[in-house]
């Protein structure tokens, strides 16, 4: 978090400076790969943490969600605390978090489509009760999100298992029910659909679901969701992908640069070391107007960073 911060802040200088930037092109170059880099593993060490809590998301205790989604929340937090410590730009906060919430749809709707998870027992999740426990604990992340600012990223990356958790508790006796259900559930495909459909264990007041209905949003789902991956060339698939097939993205705005005034405390103290040993030189002006964007161009829009092997 720190070197993603501070590597972004200074590629930020050096490409928007009119007068370094056309010679500084290799030092760009090396920094975008850093803050991707960190990017990386960042994402990786935090998908780890989360790994380590996700199971609690699907015990069988706790009415109210509040202990089953502890731990997430506490990572999510914890997370955001660092990123702030650290002054990471907005938009790379928001591409992290995307990581992190596909990353908690993906381990809960592939566990749930498989039912089983690393070590445990077989589990059929696809009842009505499971559907209300899971639409009730990730509607504690959804409100966490939305506090945060990250409404919009929870609500993409979290849609599959929150419609899964909807088509579960949903009424799904008639053909109306089915119909409704083919349009709140856009996000799953007929291979998702099928598979949660067809192990769906009714309870004690609902009826077996008609196969003919099961056939009935399967070819629904075949006709539009799964048309719409085909065409941005990806595969059907039952399982969700590990990896969330997003562009990296290095921000042009909104950098510390673009608050600061004058000269921060400590930076003075920081560089002193450096000045002794010959590598830098700090040259204060007293008329100057305390910009740090005075000799900055309009930065150009958004462009992704290419995707290392």
């Amino acid at each position: 978090s720190f070197w993603m911060a501070n590597a972004s802040e200074l590629l930020h200088f050096l490409k928007s400076d009119r007068h370094i930037t056309a010679f500084s092109l290799q030092a760009q170059d090396l920094l975008a790969d850093a803050v991707h880099i960190a990017f990386k593993q960042l994402v990786v060490a935090l998908q780890s943490e989360l790994e380590l809590v996700l199971p609690s998301l699907l015990t069988d205790q706790d009415s109210d969600g509040e202990q089953s989604t502890a731990g997430i929340i506490s990572v999510f937090s914890s997370a955001m605390g660092l990123l702030r410590k650290c002054r990471v730009n907005a938009a790379l906060t928001i591409q992290l978090f995307s990581q992190l919430f596909h990353f908690v749809n993906m381990w809960t709707f592939n566990t749930i489509v498989t039912d089983q998870q690393p070590g445990q027992p077989r589990v059929n999740y696809c009842t009505n009760t499971w559907g209300l426990r899971l639409k009730r604990r990730l509607a504690k992340v959804e409100i966490w999100a939305e506090k945060q600012g990250l409404e919009l990223a929870a609500d993409c990356h979290l849609a599959r298992i929150t419609q899964a958790a909807h088509l579960l508790q949903a009424r799904k006796g008639s053909a109306d029910d089915i119909a409704t259900l083919s349009s709140t559930c856009f996000k799953l495909n007929s291979l998702q659909l099928e598979s949660l459909l067809s192990r769906y264990q009714p309870a004690d007041h609902e009826a077996p679901i008609n196969n003919e209905l099961i056939e009935t949003i399967v070819r629904v789902a075949q006709n539009t969701v799964d048309e719409l991956t085909r065409g941005e060339g990806r595969q059907v698939r039952l399982e969700e992908d590990f990896v969330l097939q997003l562009p990296f993205l290095l921000p042009e705005d909104n950098y510390s640069c673009d608050i600061v005034r004058g000269v921060p405390g400590g930076l003075t103290e920081f560089l002193s070391p450096l000045q002794a040993a010959g590598l830098c030189v700090m040259t204060p002006q007293p008329t100057s107007s305390g910009y740090w964007t005075i000799y900055m161009d309009t930065p150009p829009p958004l462009t992704p960073v290419p995707r290392s092997p």
